[in-house]
């Protein structure tokens, strides 16, 4: 059987990572091990972990990108499936995955199929539109990013960005090699940005952040803008955002 390491990575997730944690012990298919990576957490996160089978706890620099680079590092799968500490996988996801990469070697990286933990029609939407994005090549951080890992070192793994180091890295994947979605590999999203923020302003917003992060903006200031949420940064003349 594949060899298959989880990389999460974590900042005051207490809340929500036991949730990750028991999804992935009542899986079909176990992960080989688990790697929470906190990035200075005040709340205890690390000790959610504490005690867990197959899960480590690693410490890193702040920031989604360096926390996913240092799991990676440390991890020792053939396929490394990073998730969000506020998901959950489904029961099959993780035999979906694995049954995916070893019927097909040239299968370099997979997405999830997307479910929001929201009974609204408006989720529904948002969880279509994720998951076409990710027939088209395009795995977003909370879309389940399962890579090989010749293909992730290949591609140069994660950067240390301030935002959009999943956009970045997957884009990098699309060019080089096959991804697609694993439609039997569920992973439920949790909906609590959308309901914080609503979810019209959060997903639009998302959107002119990701134009302008494609149209080459900076992602330590559009990390600024993602926080804070001011006036929208304009794009620069004849950017092309498909690229």
């Amino acid at each position: 059987m594949t060899r298959l390491s989880v990389v999460v990575p974590a900042l005051d997730e207490r809340e929500h990572l036991p949730r990750l944690l028991d999804s992935l012990e009542r899986a079909d298919e176990s992960p080989d091990e688990v790697l929470v990576v906190d990035g200075g957490s005040t709340d205890g996160t690390p000790g959610v972990a504490a005690g867990r089978a197959g899960v480590r706890t690693l410490a890193s620099e702040r920031g989604r990108g360096a926390q996913l680079a240092a799991g990676a590092l440390e991890a020792t799968g053939e396929l490394l499936l990073f998730l969000h500490a506020d998901a959950r996988v489904e029961p099959h996801a993780l035999a979906a995955l694995r049954a995916a990469f070893e019927a097909d070697d040239t299968l370099d990286a997979a997405g999830m199929l997307q479910r929001i933990e929201h009974g609204a029609r408006v989720y529904r939407w948002i969880e279509r539109a994720a998951n076409a994005r990710v027939r088209r090549g395009l795995v977003y951080g909370d879309s389940g990013l399962c890579v090989r890992r010749r293909a992730y070192d290949a591609a140069g793994g994660f950067r240390s960005l301030a935002l959009f180091e999943d956009v970045d890295l997957s884009r990098r994947l699309r060019r080089r090699g096959r991804v697609r979605l694993v439609a039997g590999a569920g992973v439920v999203v949790s909906p609590r940005r959308w309901e914080r923020e609503g979810v019209v302003r959060r997903t639009a917003w998302n959107r002119v952040l990701t134009l302008a992060f494609l149209a080459g903006v900076d992602p330590q200031r559009l990390a600024r803008y993602y926080r804070a949420e001011p006036a929208a940064p304009s794009l620069p003349e004849n950017a092309d955002p498909s690229s």
